[in-house]
């Protein structure tokens, strides 16, 4: 019996665009990527059949062999059903988050590179705008996906497009046989916040559906201290209300014994009022962002060979007006077609390869006309076992774009177990990649200031760590990772002032080396009814320009704006006879919010936490009560310059579960 699950895509894209990209991706190598599938059965004396019991899928992250990844607390993250991916991964890890606001833009920053430089997959489609060439987390419900992993460093081979800096993970394997199960949730919190969530989901052996909806909402009419001439001055925060929903639909089906289907919509509207800079006008700015998302797929298997065909269509809009511009729209639309095919060799010797095609349709009035263009991208990945304790893969990418041809983007992994003895064991990891990012839409296009003659960005990347799993009893373990890591990205692309005119325009100008140490720790303890899990992790980001032109203005050698040079975060989570206590603490270091390092924003120490308790009202059903709090020590800080955070805050929430 083969283990196997297939991801992926639906696509309401017009029938002549479906066509034509299906007759581009059959030009190409078979396969393409795909975030989660499973190992193929190396039997060749029985026939492969779909499992029958509850199987998960392996995920490409299998081909991913030694570079650190995260895979962020599912019970932690059901505290915030309702929130976004910004609050999540802010909380929890010390990946810092540009946010200009609570509800506001909120971009991550991974190993010292900017927002474009970390690929958001969803199911193993790329759902960074093509138009900014990043994803904002503020938009990301977190009950969008069952999964949230990140894997920092560049790993374009396998990823695709922009995972220079990293990529974020977002995908909701099956349960299979779990039968019914969901929860609803309702929250109310200080400056006008309210929300709510719903999530249900039903599988057997043949059938698996998810249905997932959030709505929240908040007025954000939070104080604030202004300095000004007079000293401080307490202010009431105006234009910075938000209204968001979400709406998830999985359905994966078996067919018969070799062939899986499956199909998914993740719907997402925001309407934001722009929150204003501390002491600058209310310029009564307002922002529409409206996402489509839809794909469906199909996986055969047979014998040692596993086929899947995937497609997927992507609607972003974004439309902005305020008091000085009447009104800014962007509308993209996104098709896409991969095909994968998997073959097992041997028993420890696996190969997958892959094409994916990808069709944009931008409607910018920023742009002065329609652009229409087409990409492609061939890979192929190795996973090599010589024994049980080594681990290998060397994986290889290759994009083709019209007018321009990024450079090829291999990587090699290895995961080495060297020691094993009662209690201990000792993993050591190390890969080596070359990742690129093709010039966004905005930076070639733009009117006036576009630069068509734009380069991709490259990046050659390393990265070595050792990991250490310490398990004295079966109640207790301790699971501690160190990694060093070191890339440089060349031709990074900086928009400027120009010379000559009054408007800036982008310019590959830039050679920025990131290096630094990411450390974390793991507790797990579990005597009796007591549980205890306990996370530190710790990372130091050195991003430096070391290189540039002439005309660049920037001075080399100094640490790169909103890049903390330190940033710790420590959770724990306990629970016992139905009660619940979760605490989050995160550390951010000084930032500089200028690239000649002459400003910078102070270091702050953030504190949050909540207390719940469960009341099994019957062997199927609970209610659990819980109280949140946020910023608990009431500090005053800035995540960006010039925006203000709301002061200390609270939320109570109630839960209904069932299964």
């Amino acid at each position: 019996m083969v283990r196997i699950r297939f991801l992926r895509a639906t696509s309401s894209t017009p029938t002549r665009t479906l066509r034509v990209l299906a007759v581009a991706a059959s030009l190409l190598p078979t396969a393409a990527v795909q975030a989660q599938r499973a190992p193929i059965d190396t039997s060749a004396a029985t026939p492969h059949l779909l499992p029958t019991a509850v199987v998960e899928a392996a995920r490409l992250s299998r081909y991913a062999v030694g570079s650190r990844r995260t895979t962020l607390d599912s019970v932690a993250v059901n505290q915030l059903p309702a929130g976004t991916l910004a609050e999540a991964l802010s909380r929890l890890t010390p990946i810092y988050l540009k946010n200009y606001g609570p509800g506001q833009l909120s971009s991550i920053t991974l190993r010292g590179t900017s927002a474009r430089h970390t690929a958001v997959l969803w199911n193993g489609f790329n759902i960074n705008l093509p138009t900014l060439g990043e994803a904002d987390f503020a938009l990301l419900p977190v009950n969008g996906a069952t999964r949230i992993t990140v894997q920092p460093g560049p790993a374009s081979a396998v990823y695709g497009n922009g995972a220079l800096g990293g990529t974020v993970l977002l995908s909701s394997p099956v349960q299979w046989g779990a039968g019914w199960r969901g929860q609803a949730q309702a929250d109310v919190g200080n400056y006008g916040m309210r929300a709510g969530s719903v999530e249900n989901s039903f599988s057997n052996e043949k059938l698996a559906l998810r249905t997932a909806a959030s709505y929240r909402e908040g007025q954000n009419d939070f104080p604030y201290q202004e300095r000004t001439i007079d000293g401080l001055v307490e202010r009431r925060q105006t234009n910075a209300a938000y209204r968001q929903w979400s709406l998830t639909q999985d359905a994966t089906m078996r067919l018969g014994q070799h062939g899986e289907l499956m199909g998914a919509v993740w719907l997402t509207d925001a309407d934001r009022r722009i929150q204003p800079a501390i002491g600058a006008a209310n310029d009564n700015a307002q922002e529409r962002d409206q996402s489509r998302r839809l794909f469906a797929g199909y996986r055969h298997v047979a014998g040692r060979h596993e086929t899947g065909v995937r497609m997927a269509w992507f609607e972003d809009i974004l439309n902005y007006r305020s008091n000085t511009v009447a009104q800014s729209n962007s509308r993209v639309r996104t098709s896409q077609i991969q095909v994968d095919h998997s073959l097992q060799l041997r028993s420890n010797l696996s190969v997958r390869v892959g094409g994916e095609a990808q069709h944009f349709a931008a409607r910018v009035d920023g742009y002065g006309q329609d652009l229409t263009e087409n990409r492609f991208s061939g890979y192929a990945l190795v996973r090599y076992d010589p024994m049980s304790t080594l681990r290998l893969t060397a994986n290889i990418r290759q994009a083709f774009i019209p007018g321009r041809r990024p450079p090829l983007a291999p990587t090699l992994g290895g995961e080495w177990q060297v020691w094993q003895h009662d209690t201990h064991t000792l993993v050591l990891k190390g890969s080596a990649a070359r990742s690129y990012r093709v010039p966004t839409l905005n930076e070639r296009y733009w009117r006036p200031g576009g630069n068509p003659n734009l380069l991709p960005e490259t990046s050659l990347g390393y990265e070595a760590g050792v990991q250490h799993t310490f398990k004295p009893i079966p109640t207790l373990s301790l699971v501690t990772e160190l990694t060093a890591y070191r890339q440089q990205v060349r031709n990074w692309v900086q928009w400027l002032p120009s010379d000559t005119v009054s408007y800036w325009s982008p310019r590959n100008l830039r050679r920025v080396r990131a290096q630094g140490i990411e450390l974390s720790s793991e507790l797990g303890w579990q005597p009796g009814r007591y549980t205890l899990t306990a996370r530190a992790a710790y990372a130091y980001t050195q991003s430096q320009k070391v290189s540039g032109y002439t005309f660049d203005p920037d001075p080399v050698g100094v640490q790169l704006p909103y890049v903390p040079l330190h940033t710790v975060a420590f959770t724990t989570r306990q629970s016992w006879r139905g009660w619940q206590l979760l605490t989050q603490s995160t550390f951010t270091s000084f930032r500089y919010t200028d690239a000649s390092a002459t400003s910078f924003l102070p270091s702050y120490f953030l504190l949050s936490g909540s207390l719940g308790y469960t009341f099994t009202t019957r062997s199927t059903w609970s209610l659990t009560a819980l109280v949140q709090g946020f910023n608990l020590t009431n500090l005053t800080y800035n995540s960006y310059e010039a925006r203000a955070m709301p002061p200390r805050n609270g939320v109570l929430s109630l839960r209904v579960s069932w299964r």
